[in-house]
Parts: C-alpha cells; structure tokens; sequence
C-alpha cells in the first residue's frame, strides 16, 4: 500500500469545499480520517455528508491508484473517538470507466444554470449511465415540485441563526480551506451583504438573501433503498453516497451538465420531512441521502482548489 503516493493524486471535493480527510499511514494500511475542526454540525448533525466527502475520497483515489495499476481494497471501520471511517489495504486491481484527467478537471455546478434546465428523464438517463453502487438511485422532480423545495430549504438558510453562522463561517473567499462566495448561489452583490452584515442588519436581510434561488436546474436526490441504508449515518452506505455523486458529476460532465450538493435541503427539518413524503407518494422505497441540482451553467465553474491532504505516519 505504501506504493501510493497520494500527495500527487489530485481529487477534488465537493466543488469549492474543502476536503476533510486526514490520512494515517501504516504498515500496508492507511486508515481514512477526519478533522473534526473541518466539519459541519447544524448542517450535517449525523455526517451523512461528512462520510459521503470521504467515501468520494475513496472512491476518486481508488480510480487513481487503479489508473496506476495499484489495487486497493476498502474496509469500513468507524472510529468516532480516533475520528476514523475506514482503512485502505491492497485489493484487486480496479480499472475505471473514469480517466485520471476527467477527474482532476472535475467542476461542481456553483453559480446560475442556464434555462431550460434538465427533464427528470434526462437526470434518470444520467443515473442509468452512471454505474451506480447497488442499491443506489437516482428521482428527479419537475420545477412546480423541485423550485419550491428549495426555495423553502434557502430561506432557512439564511433565515435561521445557526446554519447561517456556520455558513458563513466557511465562505472565505480567496482561501484555500473555504467556500469561495459563487457556491452560495448569489448574485456578487447579495454575496456581499451576506458576508458583511451583523446584527440587527443580519436578521433583515434574511428574507433578502434567501429568497428565490434563480438559476436552479433540475432538483433531484439519491435514494438509497438498500435497507442497510435507511440508518442516517451508517458509514458504508454514506460511502456509497459519495461514491455515486462523484459518478454522476463525473458522468455529467460529460452529457455538458454540472452538479451541485445541497446539504440544506436535507438538513432543514420542513423540507426534509417533505422529501420523505415526496418519496412515498412516488411509491419509492428508501431514504434520500443527499439532495443535488443538475444544469447547465451559464458560465463555466473555476476548478476546485485543492488543499493537500494530510498524511500522518
């Protein structure tokens, strides 16, 4: 296993999001952790989408090491006290559909999508094309239903205290450990006021910044239906999340189109409570594990920046 050098594997996250994961190196191991100073906890209480972030980790290293004939094996191994999720050891040889230069020139879908957007049949043709883990799918919805779910989780957004002092908290433009002010979906000038206001002037602007969110594309989600999954927070299935996502950017970008998570979405209690509704009255088994928009963008997003992943060992 030492003969992976991840230092020069290039695998960008979530867009403009930081990775947290801090690797251990052992004999014939590397154990995948986290930096719990690097997490979210109003908009990620069970790190759902702290285990998807590292099981994209995984899954974009995996088809690294695999494009330089290193195999790796992945062993699920959740330690919350050592901040642990899972240990790499030498596996059978993987070969990607995915090549290295597709991923490191991978982009997250931030800013405007261009109209019109994407039809749910295009988003089902995407997730049929994707090779998703087994047990993961893909429901698209149409604006009338897709426009006001978001809406709703936006103005709780910026409309209630704590996510928007942990948001803000991430939005450092220029940095190479934060958000850059695009990802917010705003205009530059709400952007702005976002970043500058306080106080009183924090609480009216709310209404302001999270009203409706322009541009959108096509709301979809990834369900897991596996029943392994319906536990938030079980580390290998949030794994697979992540794995799926990446897939499906990945295989996105190649139909033109860009992805972006919306973490607030699932972590507003109305809209999540409507999303198990929504599932239901589809008829769709399962558990929504993240909620995504798909489009086109009306200018194409900057690369990622990369921040170095730690190596410990």
């Amino acid at each position: 296993m030492t003969a992976v050098r991840t230092e020069t594997i290039e695998v960008p996250g979530w867009g403009d999001d930081p990775w947290p994961v801090v690797l251990h190196r052992g004999d014939e191991r590397i154990a995948v952790c986290w930096d719990p100073a690097r997490t979210l906890t109003v908009l990620d209480p069970d790190k759902t989408h702290l285990f998807m972030s590292l099981g994209a980790f995984i899954e974009a290293l995996t088809m690294a090491a695999g494009a330089a004939g290193v195999g790796v094996r992945t062993e699920f191994s959740l330690d919350s006290e050592r901040h642990r999720f899972a240990v790499l050891y030498p596996g059978p040889l993987v070969h990607s559909r995915y090549s290295v230069g597709e991923l490191t020139n991978r982009v997250t879908g931030v800013g405007r999508f261009a109209d019109p957007p994407p039809s749910v049949q295009e988003v089902e043709y995407l997730s049929e094309k994707s090779d998703l883990p087994s047990g993961l799918g893909v429901v698209g919805w149409e604006r009338s239903t897709g426009d006001p779910l978001a809406e709703r989780a936006h103005r709780w957004l910026f409309a209630t205290p704590e996510p928007r002092r942990e948001l803000r908290s991430w939005v450092r433009p220029g940095a190479e450990d934060g958000l850059e002010p695009a990802a917010l979906g705003l205009p530059a000038w709400r952007a702005k006021l976002f970043l500058a206001a306080r106080g009183p002037l924090d609480d009216s602007t709310a209404d302001l910044l999270g009203g409706h969110p322009r541009g959108l594309g096509t709301l979809a989600a990834l369900v897991d239906s596996d029943p392994a999954g319906e536990q938030a927070g079980n580390p290998a299935r949030c794994g697979m999340l992540g794995a799926a996502l990446l897939r499906l950017g990945l295989q996105g970008i190649r139909h033109g189109l860009r992805l972006q998570p919306l973490p607030h979405v699932t972590a507003c209690p109305d809209t999540a409570a409507t999303l198990a509704l929504l599932l239901e009255s589809a008829d769709v088994p399962g558990r929504v594990g993240c909620v995504f928009r798909v489009g086109t963008p009306q200018q194409e997003p900057p690369l990622s920046r990369r921040r170095p992943t730690p190596i410990v060992g």
